[in-house]
């Protein structure tokens, strides 16, 4: 969706689907629009919170947030995001609960139910604005599939997409094969150990946040392993990581990103010299 075609109409049928999963038979208001002045796109994009994510200098996605929270937890957000393509943005929902907390913490247990039942949730209302006809990570996806055009080199470098977003996931498949990498994906961090020891790729493109294993204890695996020690890892996540965590893995890239950006990391981490741009 491009922004021009936001409304106020998309607005509220987004916040309805939302607050309908969030809060089921909760009895607090929904959030109401009508007592402000709402005409142009630029007047409804002023009901969220511009965020400009810039990973490095001249490098810039956008994003609208509004905190809706949900019946167990106040800083979950609506999104209208920009990633991957630039200016196509969709619906999607932050979770908001990347808090640093360790196992040896008291409440460890508490917080990491309150994270399951929260990425849950995302999943369930992402899915209901899919059915509700708004444009979600899915379309980003068609959108690249649309315009993809394969190379004519074959860059000869295996590359192992690790990402538990299958959208998000479709899309950075179809954008490196049309660059001209082989492409195998997997969802959750204990068969990208599998598959790491199976295919040998030049390359992991890791995610941080999976099920089963997240991206960090992952690294630790391939690294625990003579087979895939050498592998470079480039992670991604649009969570807060420290230093130390990024510097366990050979190339970053925080989310949201666009494909020139990721097209520039993933050859720098590989190593790739030469003309890069098509």
């Amino acid at each position: 969706m491009k922004l021009e075609d936001l409304t106020l109409d998309l607005l509220t049928k987004a916040v309805a689907v939302y607050w309908g999963k969030a809060y089921s038979a909760d009895s607090r208001a929904m959030p109401k629009f009508g007592e402000r002045k709402v005409v142009t796109p630029q007047d409804v994009l002023g009901l969220f919170q511009r965020e400009v994510v810039e990973v490095q200098p001249g490098q810039q996605s956008v994003r609208y947030t509004m905190r809706l929270g949900n019946r167990n937890y106040p800083f979950m957000k609506l999104l209208l995001q920009e990633h991957l393509i630039a200016g196509e943005y969709f619906f999607a929902v932050d979770t908001h609960d990347e808090m640093e907390i360790k196992p040896d913490f008291p409440d460890y247990q508490a917080w990491m139910q309150v994270r399951r039942f929260n990425n849950g949730l995302k999943r369930d209302i992402e899915a209901a604005f899919s059915s509700a006809g708004l444009d979600t990570a899915a379309c980003v996806r068609d959108v690249a599939a649309r315009r993809a055009t394969s190379e004519e080199c074959d860059l000869q470098c295996t590359i192992l997409l690790v990402d538990d977003e299958e959208d998000l996931a479709l899309t950075v498949e179809t954008l490196l094969r049309a660059r001209g990498y082989r492409v195998f994906k997997v969802h959750d961090g204990k068969a990208a150990v599998q598959a790491a020891q199976d295919l040998r790729p030049d390359l992991v493109l890791l995610d941080y946040e999976l099920p089963e294993m997240d991206g960090l204890e992952v690294i630790d695996a391939l690294q625990a392993n003579p087979t895939t020690a050498e592998i470079p890892v480039l992670l991604t996540t649009a969570s807060r990581v420290t230093v130390e965590e990024i510097s366990r893995a050979d190339g970053f890239l925080a989310k949201p990103f666009h494909e020139k950006l990721l097209y520039e990391v993933v050859e720098r981490t590989l190593g790739i010299r030469g003309e890069t741009e098509r």
